[in-house]
């Protein structure tokens, strides 16, 4: 008996990435949409990332016994609702008991839905019949879409989505001290994984990975071709659309890096990834999961639970507190936006929240309508002798200015 499940065939010998259905033929409607996907220059894993969404949506529909075409609103809420209470996936496919999907795991499924939709409307409407024609797009509010309006004057009508999404909880970020980074390299195996380490800690890129059939990206993704000693830079293809990221390294670290080509690396110059395997799959690429298994032995080895995310998170603090500069954070990080690095970090400035409060104290204590003992010091130092009435407002001014910061 076959297994109710669809599957996705990865490309080879320059196909498209193919769904199949549980007997192993190919799915018509899914398949068109993906080589169309394909054609409009979508990278090599969004495709991956689309495939296996749809292959797992029509795998909930037909053991549910529903034909695409009977999909509504309400069905689209149920495959949602039972994707978002699943079982939570671990780095290399498996699955941690207990453990719900994440929101933005849980959130990518209505938009890859919601342009599946819309495909097929699209081309039963260019067709002028079909089991789409004329018909709403179960997601997303395509009749609204559809209203007569003036071009240029009326602003478009955006899908009505948000009602399957889940809200996504503003946590944050896990840290790591300085001492503690130096302390996990000290403590890694082998000079590859000292220099991976270093790499992160030294320039905040994303681990990333290696696949060959869906493009790499981060600094597993490097190649040989990616280094240039001779400028003290590296390039690092960016998460998603896989732009190009030129990244300065100390230079230190090139004299590292030698250590590693020339001891370990040397052995295996068959691959183009910089980063390879030394043991098990010695000489092929080196990927997330096998690094993740390494970077936990190290982190119980040094008695310290981490995962590589902290040092991208570790180097944006400190080059927020150290030099205040969010556009070289957003540029050395490869932030699409300055708003996700400022969302992300400006909040976690801890010294200016101390000082705010500290400074508010200060003004709360002198005030006369406050009955109380003697104020305490002053957190901040003059350089000349101001009388209270002068330092309260400028402290009470300085407090709001960090406060807005801080928002």
């Amino acid at each position: 008996m076959a297994t109710k499940t669809f599957r996705v065939q990865k490309p080879a010998n320059g196909e498209f990435h193919r769904i199949l259905d549980p007997l192993g033929f190919s799915d018509a409607g899914a398949n068109e949409f993906l080589e169309h996907l394909e054609i409009r220059g979508r990278s090599p894993y969004t495709l991956h990332s689309y495939a296996v969404a749809l292959a797992d949506f029509l795998g909930w529909l037909h053991r549910a016994e529903i034909a695409i075409n009977e999909v509504t609103r309400h069905v689209a809420e149920r495959y949602i609702t039972d994707f978002g209470n699943g079982p939570k996936g671990g780095f290399a496919g498996t699955v941690r008991a207990g453990a719900k999907r994440q929101p933005r795991t849980v959130n990518h499924r209505p938009s890859v839905l919601t342009s599946y939709f819309a495909f097929l409307i699209r081309k039963d409407d260019e067709a002028g019949a079909g089991a789409w024609f004329q018909r709403p797009n179960p997601i997303s509010t395509e009749i609204a879409n559809r209203r007569p309006g003036m071009t240029g004057r009326d602003v478009p009508t955006r899908a009505r989505t948000s009602e399957f999404r889940r809200r996504v909880p503003r946590r944050i970020p896990a840290q790591i001290d300085p001492a503690t980074a130096l302390k996990l390299i000290e403590a890694a195996r082998s000079w590859r994984d000292k220099r991976i380490l270093t790499l992160l800690f030294r320039t905040g890129q994303r681990m990333g990975d290696w696949k060959d059939g869906t493009g790499g990206h981060g600094v597993l993704g490097m190649t040989l071709a990616d280094i240039d000693p001779s400028r003290s830079m590296i390039n690092v293809r960016l998460k998603g659309a896989r732009d190009e990221h030129r990244v300065p390294v100390t230079e230190d670290f090139w004299q590292m890096l030698r250590s590693y080509l020339d001891r370990e690396r040397v052995a295996n110059s068959g691959s183009q990834a910089l980063w390879i395997g030394l043991r098990r799959g010695s000489g092929a690429p080196l990927t997330y999961a096998a690094f993740e298994a390494s970077l936990r032995y190290v982190s119980r080895k040094a008695g310290i639970r981490v995962h590589a995310h902290m040092f991208r998170h570790l180097l944006a603090q400190t080059i927020l507190e150290v030099t205040g500069n969010l556009k070289a954070a957003q540029d050395m990080l490869g932030h699409a936006h300055i708003s996700t690095t400022a969302d992300l970090y400006l909040h976690a400035d801890q010294a200016a929240m101390v000082n705010a409060v500290a400074a508010v104290r200060f003004c709360f204590d002198k005030d006369p309508a406050i009955p109380g003992g003697k104020a305490p010091a002053p957190p901040l130092k003059y350089a000349f002798p101001y009388d209270s009435e002068t330092i309260c407002p400028a402290t009470r001014l300085n407090a709001l200015q960090s406060v807005v910061r801080l928002s």
